[in-house]
């Protein structure tokens, strides 16, 4: 796979799709790789240029040491990097989770290289009061296995988790992903969501068309009203019965919201709606 090296590391990407058409880029989850956007990307790859980086520390970018590097700054600068090797000037910004976190961070920086900004089961903040008491519960699960991470190494992480897991195929899903993850990788991502800059009170300042997605079922939904409450021009779609990973979970009709979101942009329509997804 073709890789970049910025100051000393190396991170690799993928794309698809002709290299003539809109570039759409789709950054991953904390723990993920580039490979959760494939079933996405097999959708879209037909219409659009498609950009899939592993953000440093996962996948088969590298993972530096110092722990202390790893921030949400240092993401956007890996990113516009990218974007600049590739001589991509505007693109479509797809970020999930964690890259959501990335995604948005780099829009605040960014804005006159994106189109629009599609956020995905993502927050603005490590902490807010707006934020229930199923956020707090993830968030302290987060916590305990960052320590255990810290104590034990990935590899012994993705052990401990698959045996909460009664399918035998998932399970050995859980232990593969753990143990592909080097451990300054784990901690060194986990450091830049935990001390990552409080956005909630600048999303106002973005001047592009936004998309936030968002499962029901999630614990991470009591961001969405704080996303909502300073983007009250953005599309909100809403997927019911669906906890986290929507892009993960639903491909095909996550794909489908992209594409409508795009389609609506390029002939001029109204963004600012609410759509329910029901799913099956």
């Amino acid at each position: 796979m073709p890789q970049i090296e910025r100051d000393g590391v190396r991170l690799n990407y993928e794309t698809r799709g002709p290299a003539s058409a809109a570039p759409v880029v789709l950054l991953h989850g904390f723990t993920s790789d580039l490979r959760m956007w494939h079933p996405v990307a097999a959708r879209l790859e037909s219409s659009y240029h498609l950009i899939l980086p592993d953000l440093r520390g996962h996948g088969l970018s590298e993972s530096p040491a110092d722990i202390e590097t790893y921030t949400m700054d240092t993401y956007a600068a890996d990113l516009q990097a990218l974007l600049d090797a590739l001589e991509v000037e505007l693109c479509v910004l797809v970020g999930c989770s964690f890259g959501g976190m990335v995604a948005m961070h780099y829009a605040l920086e960014h804005h006159e290289r994106l189109a629009a900004l599609v956020l995905s089961d993502t927050s603005p903040a490590y902490d807010h009061p707006a934020y229930d008491e199923s956020f707090r519960r993830r968030e302290a699960r987060l916590a305990e296995n960052e320590d255990y991470v810290r104590r034990f190494g990935t590899r012994q992480l993705g052990n401990r988790l698959a045996r909460d897991l009664n399918d035998t195929y998932a399970a050995q899903g859980i232990r593969n992903r753990y143990a592909a993850m080097d451990t300054e990788g784990y901690l060194g991502a986990a450091h830049a969501r935990r001390t990552r800059p409080d956005l909630s009170t600048r999303l106002a300042e973005l001047p592009i068309p936004v998309m936030l997605v968002a499962g029901m079922d999630d614990p991470v939904y009591s961001a969405l009203p704080v996303m909502t409450e300073a983007l009250p021009r953005a599309r909100q779609v809403i997927f019911k019965d669906t906890g986290h990973g929507v892009p993960a979970i639903h491909p095909h009709d996550f794909s489908d919201a992209l594409v409508r979101f795009f389609e609506d942009l390029q002939e001029g329509n109204p963004v600012a709606q609410q759509v329910t997804v029901e799913t099956m």
